[in-house]
């Protein structure tokens, strides 16, 4: 996946109705194919700022509302969780998340 297209797929899942951002907001189904490809996109975001010295002001932003929402999501699915966010995908993006501004 090109740079271009990871920031294209980041952007559109952010505000699109049906984006991934609503769905984690609304404890929604996702199906894994979605998800992994998502997770792709992720890494090539982390490549691409890996050494960086600043970032984007939108982009951090959205990165960390990814994450917060996600994250304020998962702690509560006790009982069940939507279809596709197993712990395993959970935790993998919430670090992936994490790792976008590591380097």
């Amino acid at each position: 996946m090109k740079t271009e297209d990871a920031f294209a797929l980041f952007e559109h899942e952010y505000d699109a109705d049906d984006g991934l951002f609503t769905k984690f907001r609304m404890s929604d189904d996702v199906e894994t194919e979605r998800l992994e490809h998502f997770l792709k996109a992720l890494t090539v975001l982390s490549e691409h700022y890996e050494g960086q010295t600043h970032v984007e002001k939108q982009m951090a932003h959205r990165v960390m509302s990814f994450r917060d929402t996600l994250s304020a999501s998962a702690s509560h699915w006790k009982v069940s969780r939507p279809e596709g966010l197993t712990i395993q995908m959970t935790t993998k993006l919430i670090i992936a998340f994490s790792h976008v501004f590591a380097g």
